[in-house]
């Protein structure tokens, strides 16, 4: 958190984009990896700009990479959440608002 301002940020940025693209190619191997389990549509990695409108912490970075997973077609509701940080990583799976069927 000392860091977590723009004058730094800018200064690693090199760093940054190294790290991101090897967020990038682990999250596609996660995606490979699931596509032997499931069907997975499409993969997003998250932005590292937190929304800081509404919000008492005003740092503008998140300090983590992040991903997810949507499943392919309507019929496979649901997805995967991959949450990246040293100390503090892990994977999350659901759905959001099921319906009475789902339950």
């Amino acid at each position: 958190k000392n860091n977590n301002n723009r004058d730094w940020f800018e200064e690693h940025k090199p760093t940054f984009k190294k790290h991101q693209s090897e967020v990038k190619s682990f999250l596609a191997e996660v995606k490979n990896n699931l596509n032997h389990h499931d069907e997975i549509e499409k993969m997003k990695l998250f932005r590292i700009y937190r929304d800081v409108r509404f919000s008492k912490d005003k740092t503008p970075y998140k300090a983590h990479f992040a991903g997810s997973f949507s499943r392919l077609g309507a019929h496979l509701r649901g997805g995967y959440y991959v949450h990246l940080k040293p100390g503090d990583s892990f994977l999350a799976t659901g759905f959001w608002d099921p319906n009475k069927e789902d339950l």
